[in-house]
């Protein structure tokens, strides 16, 4: 079936939210396809505020008064190139890194295909001229992806994968269970968990997602260990921690923060931030004390979930790189993920695509012939 934009629908570009965008912002994330609290105004928001400056922007389509689709984006994209090199685009990012690692744009349910066919049309309050959408940590086993699919597919158009790869959830009713390895692993974490009760107390572990002093706390906690060595921890940082602050403030007056404690001895050894969205929770960010890291504190909040006991979300979305073995051997289940370049409706999209495509395999048979040379050398 042929999908063109909906003429009812009219895509902009925002810079600057106001208090009617939010309240439709909010109102589209409840009807939203896929839950991404990455792409909602408690997280973008202030992080328009303390991080993104002038470069972040928001890609939306209303219908009306009602908002249908929410992307937050800035300009230009820029991919990959061996030897270091990147490659500008004339394209809309949606911006994830560093603490978004979810870029699947909030799509009203209802309207999935025809929202997205409007996001992909280029907008009419944009200063910058674009060809197509580039979207990294792309949810692509989920009806926002089979939307823009069905999109694309009327104009004779596809989507292109730069990059798919998976990385570890938990389903609380999948019935699928850890490997060997897994296995292994859980009952070396249960074993140490006994260990801390015996030496140190025994341990509890609690969501401290209503204390007002809970953020702090975390602070604290990431910055005293190897995160504050290296300078990654978000106190290293006072616009990262202002943002965090700011963002878990929202969350909790809404009930959807998680703030998982594991305390001993009167302390917090281990804390784990999660943001909750419909039915799911995220794992964002974690922190452990390493006077404690004998008793392996800091996987001990992981299987309190695996136990049954991490709330009512359905799906945890662990938010690590796909090469985490420890989340990999816990938790077995997994989400496809992509880095996607998706052209904009008219002739210069589907060319600059074509461009990227020719690009990408004269790279390809580049590398080939490089090999094949190291090869020969090497005989």
């Amino acid at each position: 079936m042929s999908r063109s934009p909906s003429a009812g629908h009219v895509t902009r570009v925002l810079e600057r939210p106001d208090a009617h965008l939010i309240a439709q912002w909010r109102d589209l994330a409840t009807r939203a396809a896929e839950a991404n609290p990455f792409a909602e105004p408690d997280v973008v928001v202030p992080a328009m505020r303390h991080l993104d400056g002038r470069d972040a922007a928001l890609l939306t389509v209303w219908d009306g008064d009602r908002l249908d689709a929410l992307l937050p984006v800035r300009w230009p994209m820029r991919i990959p190139l061996p030897g270091g090199r990147w490659l500008p685009l004339p394209a809309w990012e949606a911006t994830t890194l560093p603490y978004r690692p979810l870029g699947t744009p909030l799509l009203d349910r209802t309207r999935a295909v025809d929202a997205a066919a409007a996001l992909l049309r280029p907008p009419v309050s944009a200063r910058r001229p674009a060809a197509m959408l580039g979207v990294r940590a792309f949810s692509d086993d989920g009806p926002v992806a089979a939307a823009f699919d069905e999109a694309l597919a009327g104009g004779g158009r596809t989507v292109l994968r730069l990059k798919t790869y998976q990385r570890a959830v938990f389903l609380s009713d999948s019935g699928t269970t850890p490997g060997k390895s897994g296995r292994r692993r859980y009952r070396q974490v249960r074993a140490a968990r006994e260990k801390l009760d015996q030496q140190v107390g025994v341990s509890t572990i609690l969501d401290r997602s209503g204390d007002p002093s809970a953020v702090e706390d975390f602070l604290r906690l990431e910055a005293s260990g190897w995160k504050g060595r290296a300078g990654s921890a978000l106190a290293c940082r006072p616009e990262h921690a202002d943002w965090f602050r700011e963002m878990c403030a929202g969350l909790a007056a809404q009930g959807r923060l998680e703030l998982l404690s594991l305390r001993a001895g009167g302390k917090d050894l281990a804390m784990e931030c999660c943001l909750l969205a419909g039915e799911d929770a995220f794992h964002l960010k974690a922190a452990y004390d390493e006077a404690y890291a004998d008793y392996v504190p800091g996987m001990q909040p992981l299987l309190h979930v695996i136990d049954g006991q991490g709330g009512k979300a359905h799906r945890r979305d662990s938010c690590t790189l796909p090469d985490n073995a420890l989340m990999n051997s816990l938790w077995p289940d997994r989400r496809t993920l992509s880095t996607v370049l998706l052209p904009l409706h008219g002739a210069v999209g589907g060319a600059t695509l074509g461009l990227v495509r020719g690009a990408r395999r004269t790279v390809g048979r580049g590398r080939a012939a490089v090999g094949r040379l190291r090869k020969r050398s090497e005989a």
